[in-house]
């Protein structure tokens, strides 16, 4: 009796913990809804009819993939309720295919996660062909992707948590519903369906771009130096100096050419993209490893505004 009841605790404990993990993404599909672009009939998208858009910040502020919109002058959301209501595009930033709307709603804003590490739990919410809001689960496979070539900017978190046409827009979330990222793209080969490798925005880029377009700035951050990607073996990727502006970041820092950068607070960056990523992110001060010559050192970068 005593291993019976035992066991059957020990079983309990399991349900609980399943219950807890679940519990937090569910509860955050209230954050996401249904995006609708307003085409014009002479370009219409039968590919991706719809998207999603999920919830950032009080009075309605919505945040969604940039794509999504295309070329289409309005937009409008579908809720959960099936009512649909006209949405303000407040900004577009196509360089990390993000786009800010605002609507006449009340939706819970979800929280914002800490840094997730691979094989943690993660789920994708988004309108997955058009369907209406659902939710598919895996893993973060990995953080810090860039170069990939989708956008300008990149700074991506890897899932194979399943992602399919119309779920552009949404969110990822960890175990407890908090926000990882605004899901953005598939990587595949041909067609759009899922094959386990998506990717979405880093919740830490998704903010610097809200937080930009409240202000009215803009949230590029620039080196001041113009760069080339270089390899020298697998482990030695990394972003030739080609050359420095006077009075810029990378010159203060006392960066010359020939240079090469190897990576941005600790994460290694092998191409433009990535490091235009981690820049955007990065604290109003960095630290660039460089490789000069034989020797490797870390410089300190100042990116205050």
């Amino acid at each position: 009796m005593i291993r019976l009841a035992a066991a059957l605790a020990f079983l309990f404990a399991g349900v609980l913990a399943a219950l807890a993990q679940t519990s937090g993404p569910a509860t955050a599909t209230r954050s996401v809804v249904a995006l609708l672009p307003d085409w014009p009939a002479s370009q219409p998208r039968t590919e991706e009819p719809e998207g999603s858009a999920v919830a950032v910040g009080e009075g309605g502020l919505l945040l969604t993939a940039d794509h999504v919109i295309g070329t289409a002058k309005s937009v409008r959301i579908r809720l959960g309720d099936g009512s649909v209501h006209p949405a303000e595009i407040v900004h577009r930033d196509t360089e990390t295919d993000l786009a800010l709307l605002r609507a006449d709603v009340d939706l819970p804003v979800l929280e914002a996660a800490s840094d997730p590490q691979p094989a943690s739990p993660a789920c994708a919410i988004g309108n997955a062909f058009g369907l209406g809001v659902s939710v598919t689960c895996g893993v973060v496979s990995a953080t810090g992707r860039g170069g990939i070539g989708f956008n300008a900017v990149e700074d991506f978190v890897q899932t194979d948590a399943a992602v399919n046409p119309g779920a552009s827009g949404g969110a990822l979330v960890d175990s407890q519903g908090r926000l990882v990222g605004i899901l953005s793209a598939i990587y595949t080969k041909s067609g759009d369906g899922d094959i386990g490798v998506n990717f979405a925005v880093s919740e830490p880029l998704a903010r610097r771009v809200v937080e930009a377009a409240r202000s009215g700035g803009s949230p590029r951050r620039t080196l001041g130096a113009s760069l080339r990607p270089t390899r020298a073996g697998p482990l030695a990727a990394g972003l030739q100096v080609l050359s420095v502006r006077e009075d810029s970041p990378a010159a203060r820092a006392g960066l010359q050419a020939d240079d090469v950068i190897l990576a941005v607070d600790g994460w290694p960056v092998a191409s433009v993209a990535l490091l235009r990523g981690r820049l955007e992110r990065a604290d109003a001060t960095g630290a660039l490893t460089l490789r000069r010559g034989e020797s490797v050192s870390e410089v300190q970068l100042d990116l205050s505004d």
